[in-house]
């Protein structure tokens, strides 16, 4: 197939030339989760790259509003608990496909930034020995 400008495409032509190529770009333009959340400019990528970050950290917070959860012994937050771990996962693996090199190193420092606040002192090992072990506590009693 000869190439052509996107406007000349129809539908059908469309369907034949997605490619989808997973290659780390470093690109500006890139969407974020979904189609309509879309950098055109380098600020606009900037503040989607802090939005990242931020979120990143946040995630890092999660295990201990899931101890908080568990202590209170109410099942509306438990339903909530479960509702905001799938869709932090469907939204750490959508950004994750962005396959943007900007993106992926601002996920990492917002992991590292957020586990820093949240477990200073606690190496990773640690803190998931310490989860292992209460979660082997829960299934005893």
């Amino acid at each position: 197939m000869q190439h052509t400008e996107q406007s000349e495409m129809t539908p059908v032509m469309h369907m034949m030339d997605m490619r989808m190529y997973m290659i780390i770009n470093w690109d500006y333009k890139v969407r974020f989760v979904f189609n309509t959340w879309k950098s055109t400019t380098e600020g606009e990528f900037v503040a989607g790259l802090f939005i990242t970050m931020f979120f990143c950290v946040f995630l890092c917070l999660l295990p201990v509003l899931k101890g908080f959860a568990d202590r209170q012994k109410s099942l509306f937050l438990k339903i909530a608990w479960q509702l905001l771990a799938a869709t932090q996962s469907s939204i750490t693996m959508f950004l994750l496909m962005t396959v943007n090199g900007w993106v992926f190193l601002m996920m990492a420092l917002g992991f590292g930034i957020g586990n820093f606040i949240f477990y200073p002192k606690m190496p990773i090992s640690e803190k998931h020995k310490l989860e292992d072990e209460k979660q082997e506590l829960i299934r005893e009693n």
